[in-house]
């Protein structure tokens, strides 16, 4: 028997294939990344590997019931990038871009609406990659 995909898993994999189709990153559910593309990853862990110095991982955050039918799901997404302050805060700007205040997006989900709900910067690790924490919330049906 097989286990059904929660509704998590299936929102994180379209998100993923949608920051790729505005070419924000690179999304390869099964194939490793190779150094210098800028990972998405949806199991909800920062690579270590050598070459990920420029990665996107997103995770799922508790989601709440706004209804019967309704469902507020949030998605954290975690960015780094080896360059400077000013490169991080272009690539959370550039994620804004796409997701913050955006109509059905992911496309084919039901999402009635997406929106920044919090942004956290964070500084250079003793690698030299700055990132930071974007949390945004999804407003859905239950189950997409």
């Amino acid at each position: 028997m097989v286990d059904p995909i929660s509704p998590n898993v299936t929102l994180r994999r379209a998100l993923a294939q949608y920051i790729h189709d505005q070419g924000m990153g690179v999304y390869k559910p099964t194939a490793p990344y190779v150094s210098g593309e800028r990972g998405i990853y949806t199991t909800g862990n920062m690579p270590t590997v050598a070459g990920s110095d420029n990665a996107l991982v997103l995770r799922s955050l508790a989601s709440v019931s706004t209804g019967r039918a309704d469902m507020l799901y949030r998605v954290q997404i975690e960015s780094r990038i080896k360059g400077s302050g000013i490169d991080a805060e272009n690539l959370a700007a550039g994620l804004n871009l796409i997701l913050d205040q955006q109509q059905n997006t992911p496309p084919g989900l039901h999402i009635a609406w997406c929106s920044l709900y919090s942004y956290l910067p964070l500084s250079a690790d003793s690698s030299g990659r700055n990132g930071g924490f974007q949390t945004f919330s999804f407003m859905g049906r239950r189950g997409l």
